[in-house]
């Protein structure tokens, strides 16, 4: 039995609608790069043609490919590192969309990964990945899990990590998700995933923190700043959310925030040479945009400001 014939579950959330759109976004730009089932993916789901739709300025779209394509590539394979190096070997993916990202890492069957997201679009992940196999892509992963998660619900988080070993680390991860979020359920957010980590150990890691100061340095680049703002306004439209409202003013900001909610943070680059980015070389960036982007990406770790023993988990004292 493969993971598309598992777990049944009714739909609960009736805001896919306007969000899911946002994920094939995503996956028309990662077609430009070399992430494993991206191409097949796109061309499966229309992104293309979708993507046209949501920015039909083709000047436009050809500009924020240059950009879209490497960053996306980058945020993408900066977290697969990150997992990695943290050496847990148990993954909790919030609002995983349509990165597939799941697959890749439970070649490795050491690897047990739990893909999360809303109902409808885990349902199309899972017609996208007969699809593939009717393709002749061979995809049996008995230890890749396909649940249906609110991210704000407690409780539908812990339903989902049953599929793991309480006496081991989790790592839990999201892009693409936090920066839609207003203030209040990014409150919500932190204290779940706090309570997942005091159940279970381990990580949070992410690259979705947007600081307005930083936003603003952007929009110093007049090139950088007709692009943000035309790509603003589509996922404005697209999901009634603005990504420029309630994140977070700078770095002060950043971490009493997290600080108040019980993590100690720290940030690196996410273009940190441990990786190719198979889409700059394609996208014929100058120097200049190029430094503009390594500046701009960065990935976020974070660990709870104490760590659950391994017998304090095996007592269930704090399940």
């Amino acid at each position: 039995m493969t993971h598309t014939d598992r777990l049944n579950k009714k739909p609960v959330d009736g805001s896919f609608a306007k969000i899911s759109p946002t994920a094939k976004l995503v996956a028309y730009f990662r077609e430009f790069s070399d992430i494993p089932f991206a191409t097949d993916v796109s061309r499966i789901i229309g992104a293309k043609d979708l993507t046209k739709q949501l920015c039909p300025d083709e000047a436009m779209l050809e500009d924020l490919t240059k950009f879209a394509a490497p960053a996306l590539e980058a945020r993408y394979k900066s977290m697969l590192s990150a997992v990695k190096k943290t050496g847990i070997n148990q993954v909790l993916e919030l609002a995983s969309g349509l990165s597939f990202r799941g697959l890749l890492m439970t070649n490795d069957p050491s690897i047990i990964y739990v893909e999360s997201d809303l109902p409808e679009l885990t349902e199309e992940k899972r017609k996208i990945i007969q699809q593939v196999e009717r393709m002749g892509q061979v995809i049996d992963r008995p230890n890749l899990f396909l649940e249906y998660v609110n991210a704000l619900s407690l409780r539908e988080l812990q339903i989902a990590t049953r599929h793991f070993d309480h006496r081991k680390p989790i790592a839990i991860i999201h892009e693409g998700l936090y920066m839609y979020l207003s203030r209040d359920e990014k409150e919500i957010l932190a204290a779940n995933i706090r309570q997942l980590l005091q159940t279970f150990g381990g990580v949070w890691l992410t690259p979705d923190f947007i600081l307005d100061e930083e936003f603003a340095k952007l929009l110093d680049h007049p090139k950088a700043a007709a692009m943000m703002n035309y790509m603003t306004k589509v996922i404005t439209d697209l999901t009634g959310r603005n990504l420029q409202q309630d994140q977070f003013k700078d770095e002060s900001d950043l971490h009493g925030f997290f600080e108040r909610a019980g993590f100690k943070i720290k940030v690196t680059p996410q273009i940190d040479g441990t990786y190719q980015l198979s889409s700059l070389d394609k996208a014929n960036m100058s120097t200049e945009q190029q430094d503009l982007l390594r500046e701009a990406l960065r990935l976020w770790i974070l660990e709870l400001n104490f760590q659950p023993s391994s017998e304090a988990r095996e007592s269930g004292l704090l399940a």
